[in-house]
């Protein structure tokens, strides 16, 4: 009987105030939208520098018979010059910086070249001849990449040294600024939605004065009396959840999985619409929280019971 009752009033309540409600629905859709969107630049900045400290951080490439760099003016790079840097590698002054290293052949890097542009058809015009043999480094400590770049940049035969991680570091800038300001956003759009949830709070109380009056007449307890407004809020605030994790999936699968991952790679772009089993709930909590949490501050400031 109470559980019919208590459903009813709310029902009863957000028809009532339904422009207000659905305000504050749409608000803190988009709100929580953007705590969303932020959590998946999150794990996609993490995942992302954890895949380059995983992978090669640092990549020397000896020259080919293409290369135009002064350090390759006499063509490909020489079985001395190769093993020069073999040497440099395995050698003392470099042990403090170098975790492991392995060298990538002509052969090794023609199949990736092809793997890579098949279906393409100037992917068989070249072969391993033309391809340069390569060594990938990975570091004790990432941030002293640049102590070995300096090192082999400019050493006759090497075409180029390539640092992921700086390579990479704007792109991680960019999240991280995006992040910032997508929070920031939403922080105040949020305090938009709990505003909005007390002033709706608010009239849902004026206008059940006379239920509540005769309410406490026959002895209802203030949790029986409150518990109706506070689920307004709850519903209104997980309505706007559950729309923000339908956005989300929105950009995820035709954005993110659809554009983003096959243009730049997809292990270099992990998060898609599958991390929504982990964000949706924690956005459908916030949610929940915020909108009771400014309830029950609208109850005990407008409904003394």
């Amino acid at each position: 009987m109470r559980g019919r009752y208590i459903a009813s009033e709310i029902l009863s309540g957000l028809w009532r105030n339904i422009a207000m409600v659905i305000s504050v629905v749409i608000v803190t859709a988009v709100s929580l939208s953007f705590v969303g969107a932020g959590l998946l630049m999150q794990k996609q900045i993490f995942d992302m520098k954890a895949t380059l400290v995983q992978e090669s951080q640092v990549t020397i490439f000896m020259c080919s018979p293409h290369s135009t760099a002064s350090t390759c003016a006499g063509g490909a790079a020489t079985d001395a010059q190769i093993q020069s840097v073999r040497e440099a590698l395995d050698g003392d002054v470099l042990a403090p910086y170098i975790d492991s290293y392995s060298e990538r052949d002509q052969d090794e890097a023609l199949k990736i070249y092809q793997e890579q542009f098949s279906g393409q058809g100037f992917a068989s015009d070249f072969t391993a001849k033309d391809m340069p043999v390569s060594f990938h480094i990975t570091l004790d400590d990432s941030s002293k990449s640049d102590a070995v770049v300096e090192f082999f940049q400019g050493r006759d035969g090497v075409d180029e040294v390539s640092d992921l991680l700086s390579a990479y570091a704007p792109f991680i800038d960019v999240l991280n600024q995006t992040t910032v300001f997508a929070v920031g956003l939403a922080v105040l759009m949020l305090v938009a939605a709990v505003l909005l949830v007390a002033t709706t709070i608010r009239m849902s109380i004026a206008n059940r004065r006379r239920e509540i009056a005769i309410m406490r007449l026959v002895g209802a307890s203030n949790v029986f009396i409150r518990t109706p407004f506070m689920l307004e809020g709850a519903v209104a605030g997980i309505l706007g959840a559950l729309i923000a994790g339908g956005l989300l999936w929105t950009g995820t699968h035709f954005l993110v999985e659809g554009w983003l991952a096959p243009t730049l790679g997809s292990e270099l772009i992990t998060v898609g619409s599958a991390d929504l089993l982990w964000i949706a709930p924690i956005l459908v909590l916030i949610g929940a929280i915020l909108a009771i949490g400014s309830s029950i501050v609208s109850l005990n400031r407008y409904l003394k019971v």
